[in-house]
């Protein structure tokens, strides 16, 4: 189907790291893990997920670095958690991303020989 074209279009990395995010409307905070990341948005695991559209702003925080922009969620899993879609992403913000995801790709190579 379209939509999970459109959802796919950017490859997905294993991606476990601390994440703030705040519903943009509630300022209601929620700190968790990411389980993966693209270049478009992230999943995010939690127990009773934000609904389908919320805008939230996250900051994602591992030992290197910090990542900050504004999504929306894009899909929800009930004791699983939410896909975001990033929608605004600064300039430095994208930069750490690239990295973060240059890493994944690399180390996920690595572990397949």
């Amino acid at each position: 189907s379209p939509t999970q074209v459109e959802r796919r279009r950017a490859t997905r990395h294993h991606f476990v790291s601390a994440v703030e995010v705040i519903n943009v409307e509630s300022r209601k905070q929620l700190i968790s893990l990411t389980r993966d990341l693209s270049r478009c948005g992230c999943f995010v695991t939690v127990k009773a997920p934000s609904p389908k559209g919320t805008r939230v702003s996250l900051k994602i925080s591992n030992s290197k670095a910090n990542f900050s922009a504004v999504g929306t969620v894009t899909h929800n899993l009930p004791y699983e958690g939410m896909g975001i879609e990033f929608v605004q992403v600064e300039g430095k913000d994208q930069a750490v991303l690239e990295e973060w995801l240059a890493e994944a790709s690399a180390n996920a190579v690595g572990h397949e020989f």
